[in-house]
């Protein structure tokens, strides 16, 4: 469950930075790619949730000193 929860979060940075992308290709005279920023948005906000909700519910074995 650990892994799991670590691939979220990690998935959720990611996601925030093809958000990031999406707006920071205006700087090249592109203009703002607004999928790149709304599925970033979208999945970042997703793939974060998760990860918070399965973290809260599992959080007692994360301080679980045997495993």
């Amino acid at each position: 469950m650990r892994l799991f929860i670590t691939t979220l979060s990690l998935l959720c940075v990611i996601s925030f930075g093809y958000a990031l992308a999406g707006y920071g290709s205006s700087l090249f005279g592109n203009g703002i790619n607004v999928q790149y920023v709304v599925g970033g948005l979208t999945a970042g906000i997703i793939f974060g949730g998760l990860a918070m909700i399965l973290w809260y519910k599992k959080r007692d074995d994360f301080f679980d000193s045997n495993s």
